[in-house]
């Protein structure tokens, strides 16, 4: 474990070295569309958290567990700001084993070739929940009067070749999010 804490001190300096000046707001700060998707990140982070918790974790992605317990790993969860927000409400802030880091910086670490990725899960396990509009051209979608819409991609990593993930649409109709879809497209990746 100490060898995991080390790494994390390292990423959270580079990430907080990266946010600059930035800082995630209070929850009562956002406006009607991040507080929208800071309630939905929020939601899935509970329903992992609490995947990670039961047994069930172990039932689907035991082999890839047994040689590195998740108690002997940090944890992160990868987000962008409104998931940031939620990320401070139900994480333990003041801990060395979790952090919650924005998506732009895990994106730069990852493209630093100077550090550690830890690539086969033995410092971290992961968990992400970030929106974007970026609209695959194959989703047949209808033009929306006066909406808009938006993608939000979670999932999570336990270990090389063991986690799941997928994106869900949602369409803003500039007061309320509503699912369009659910699981527009998933993915999920067992142990052998």
């Amino acid at each position: 474990m100490e060898d995991a804490i080390i790494w994390l001190k390292e990423l959270r300096k580079f990430a907080l070295e990266h946010r600059g000046d930035l800082e995630i707001p209070n929850g009562h700060d956002l406006d009607a569309l991040d507080n929208w998707k800071r309630r939905v990140s929020g939601g899935v982070l509970l329903q992992f958290l609490d995947f990670v918790q039961s047994g069930d974790v172990f039932e689907h992605f035991e082999p890839a567990l047994e040689e590195r317990p998740l108690h002997e790993r940090v944890f992160l969860f990868i987000t962008d700001l409104a998931g940031a927000v939620a990320g401070q409400e139900l994480l333990q802030q003041d801990t060395e084993h979790v952090f919650c880091i924005l998506n732009s910086e895990w994106r730069a670490w990852l493209s630093d070739p100077d550090k550690a990725h830890d690539d086969d899960f033995d410092r971290h396990y992961e968990f992400w929940s970030v929106w974007h509009q970026d609209l695959h051209s194959e989703w047949e979608l209808d033009e929306l009067e006066g909406a808009e819409y938006w993608v939000h991609e979670e999932g999570f990593a336990l270990a090389d070749g063991a986690g799941r993930g997928a994106q869900h649409l949602w369409k803003w109709d500039g007061q309320e999010m509503h699912k369009v879809e659910e699981a527009i497209t998933s993915w999920s990746s067992m142990p052998t």
